[in-house]
């Protein structure tokens, strides 16, 4: 015990004199440094004192996670402490993992493949949604928990794993040797041309690979002819800020002031400006975003609307704007700090206040209905012009949008929602088995986007099989529910014959912020008109 206490004192004396280093020795940080030592041998006597005569014995390791955590719920809801483990599973967001390359859930006791990740291993050596995974590296895994796939098929790069594999329509199972290799995770799941000549990207997060999926995105979509772009960043959480950066860079002229940040400390300020290479010609843009678009998201938004080269379209954003600088530690936890705010190029903060209310009342406040309001009324809301046109945009935290769109309402009922959100995924299950048994729905998607409709055979073959499994779902309330039904089965039938892009075009369907958003695209081409003369 003494020897750890030792430890403790001499990195306590170690942090002051880096204090002292770093500062030039100055009176003001000597007097400073000082308190702080006061401090720290306060919390260490606290601390030793728990340890020594405490009634329980306590581990200090805890102790001194409690007290970080602590410690930063005095900053702001965004500087977080990890430890190793949420660490590495938070870099996963943004960098991937090493692996096969599956979606899975756990159905009826077996591993079942819900979809493959594209350019993966599992993809390379023909996994399909649907096969079942019975065994790995020889061991039977029937019954495995959800939580303990990942340990048997994640693993170093380069190393082999042998997976058994059932499929419906095949006898008997058979084998397949993976080789494990980094899988990043998509940034654009989803890129295809909307309507004759507009062009549709899906923007999920912002990592190390979104500027390269970016760039082959707009490419794709150029070749076929677009003349106007819809960027979607609802729901995008944000991640790296270089991302956002290039890809607004995609949209300017060159020497065009993007993002800049300012702090406390004359270091954090720093401006990023558009560079000098040939810009995509200036088409007109929609940029998507709701309430829980935030941070990367936020820049994209708000340098697009400042520069008047995008109409923002939407709700109001999150409000994440505060820079955090990442400080890793020797046993792999890290601090994200907060070290600076993000402003856009006319100069507004994008972090929404976070004084004078608790986290909870923070991370709750963006979803209700009176903040959405006091958005659309500008209420206290700071004015800002545009740098071209002169339009009056707003700050006061988060992206207020050109035009307010009302978000679709989650209309599903009670006994709905809990036969969508099964463990037993009747939908996906239900769908692989009718799309074998009828392989003559998948001869056509456009015509099947267009005009198929579940018949009524296949509605009462789905009650039977939600019936057979034990769900509790009376006649009547399917009935009620039927036309939810039938537009579900429909899209998870697209996904079984064609893949999860098919599911997510025929989703759009009923997707009434996306279908209203292209009604503006006049609007934004003479944006554009006005501010670019092209």
């Amino acid at each position: 015990m003494k020897k750890r206490f030792f430890f403790l004192s001499i990195g306590v004396l170690g942090l002051i004199l880096l204090v002292l280093t770093v500062t030039g020795f100055s009176s003001q940080a000597y007097q400073s440094g000082r308190n702080l030592y006061r401090e720290l041998e306060l919390f260490h006597s606290v601390l030793r004192t728990i340890e020594t005569n405490y009634v329980d014995e306590k581990d200090p390791h805890d102790l001194v996670l409690h007290a970080i955590n602590g410690m930063i719920t005095k900053l702001d809801p965004h500087t977080n402490y990890m430890t190793a483990e949420e660490f590495n599973q938070w870099n996963q967001r943004f960098e991937g993992y090493s692996g096969i390359g599956i979606y899975f859930d756990v159905l009826k006791d077996k591993i079942t493949v819900l979809s493959v990740i594209r350019g993966g291993p599992s993809e390379m050596i023909g996994l399909r949604a649907g096969d079942r995974i019975i065994a790995i590296n020889g061991e039977s895994v029937i019954g495995i928990k959800r939580d303990d796939v990942p340990l048997k098929l994640m693993g170093p790069e380069g190393t082999e794993v042998t997976i058994t594999v059932e499929r419906t329509g095949v006898k008997q199972p058979f084998t397949y040797t993976v080789i494990r290799k980094a899988i990043h995770l998509e940034s654009i799941p989803f890129t295809f041309v909307l309507k004759p000549d507009i062009g549709y990207i899906n923007v999920t997060r912002f990592s190390s690979t979104t500027e390269n999926e970016f760039s082959e995105a707009l490419e794709k979509l150029e070749k076929e002819g677009i003349n106007s772009l819809i960027i979607d960043l609802r729901n995008n959480g944000g991640g790296y800020m270089d991302a956002s950066v290039k890809m607004v860079d995609h949209f300017l002229p060159g020497g065009k002031r993007i993002v800049y940040t300012k702090g406390r400390i004359p270091e954090s300020y720093r401006e990023f400006f558009s560079s000098e290479r040939i810009t995509k010609k200036p088409y007109p843009i929609i940029v998507m975003q709701n309430r829980s678009s935030a941070s990367a998201s936020e820049i994209v938004a708000g340098a697009l609307q400042d520069w008047d080269r995008g109409l923002v379209v939407g709700e109001a954003s999150f409000g994440k704007g505060l820079v955090q600088s990442q400080f890793q530690f020797d046993d792999g936890s890290a601090l994200l700090v907060t070290t600076a705010k993000y402003h856009t190029p006319t100069g507004r903060v994008i972090q929404r206040s976070y004084s004078d209310k608790s986290f909870e009342e923070y991370y709750t406040e963006v979803y209700s209905d009176s903040f959405n309001q006091a958005n659309r009324e500008h209420t206290n809301q700071p004015k800002y012009k545009t740098l071209l046109l002169q339009r009056e945009v707003y700050g006061g935290g988060g992206i207020t949008p050109d035009v307010f769109l009302t978000p679709d309402s989650d209309t599903l009922t009670t006994i709905l929602g809990r036969l969508v959100l099964s463990p037993k995924r009747f939908f996906f299950s239900f769908a692989q088995q009718c799309s074998k048994k009828n392989p003559g729905i998948g001869k056509d998607f456009n015509l099947f986007l267009a005009e198929y409709q579940p018949d009524a055979e296949t509605l009462n073959s789905f009650y039977s099989y939600v019936q057979s499994e034990g769900f509790e779902m009376t006649r009547t309330q399917f009935q009620e529910n039927q036309e939810d039904i039938r537009f579900l089965l429909k899209q998870h039938l697209a996904a079984a014959i064609w893949g999860e892009e098919a599911r997510y075009k025929t989703q759009m369907l009923r997707d009434k912020q996306l279908v209203e958003a292209v009604k503006y695209l006049p609007r934004a081409a003479e944006l554009v008109q006005k501010a670019y003369g092209k």
